[in-house]
């Protein structure tokens, strides 16, 4: 599975641990995708955050660029399409996410199972849209879903993900003015492209439970320890 991982400087001012910093979660990420070809998209950055990455990983693999945040997610689409097989898998990794030190082999064997595959399991999907929660499938404490399985752990359909997710070169040259269309201005509109997606017949899978978490306070996914996964994780 190549890996392309977006950072910048800029971008929403969230309640986040201690832990989600730029430099803490990119090492953190580099133990544990050691095993995979990671490309970094730095998108306006500063010179001390790219002498950073630069120290950390081959420069041949960081483009700097100055876009947005839709911007820099379509400069990574468009250069995995240029550069990849049709049959490579890819993960495009947003610069505040957290994992689990077997993330990456269930993130990559979600595609067995469906064309999109994410880490994370968000905890709106439980929070009734009824009762102040984000999503509009939620009723019941949950929504409306078939669980699978694979050969190392149950997965659920689910309506949407975030911008960090996994597909295949094939299926992004299928998707692409689906996805482009979702990327006109920042944030890009992550929930409106993946249900456009879904209706189109696509399939989008997350793992129960979480082997990933977006790091912010009120969305850490459940079950896991997440500060231990980043601080102590040894590779």
């Amino acid at each position: 599975m190549k890996v392309i991982y977006r950072i910048s400087d800029g971008g929403n001012k969230r309640d986040k641990p201690y832990y989600v910093n730029a430099k803490t979660i990119f090492s953190h990420f580099l133990k544990v995708f050691y095993l995979h070809e990671i490309y970094v998209i730095a998108d306006n950055v500063s010179d001390d955050t790219y002498r950073f990455l630069s120290s950390k990983i081959d420069q041949a693999r960081i483009i700097r660029t100055k876009l947005s945040n839709a911007g820099a997610l379509m400069f990574a689409i468009d250069y995995a399409i240029q550069n990849f097989q049709d049959s490579d898998a890819v993960y495009f990794a947003e610069d505040d996410y957290a994992y689990t030190k077997n993330a990456p082999g269930i993130i990559e064997e979600g595609l067995s199972l469906a064309q999109y595959s994410s880490g994370y399991d968000h905890p709106d999907k439980y929070i009734n849209h009824n009762e102040g929660g984000p999503n509009p499938h939620i009723s019941q404490g949950g929504e409306l879903t078939r669980v699978l399985i694979s050969k190392s752990c149950h997965w659920k359909l689910t309506n949407s993900c975030c911008m960090t997710f996994a597909t295949t070169v094939r299926i992004l040259k299928e998707d692409l003015e689906i996805i482009r269309k979702h990327c006109q201005s920042s944030p890009p509109a992550d929930y409106r492209m993946f249900q456009e997606l879904i209706s189109r017949g696509r399939k989008l899978v997350s793992p129960l439970p979480s082997v990933s978490t977006h790091g912010e306070n009120r969305w850490l996914a459940k079950f896991v320890d997440w500060e231990k996964e980043v601080i102590n994780y040894q590779e």
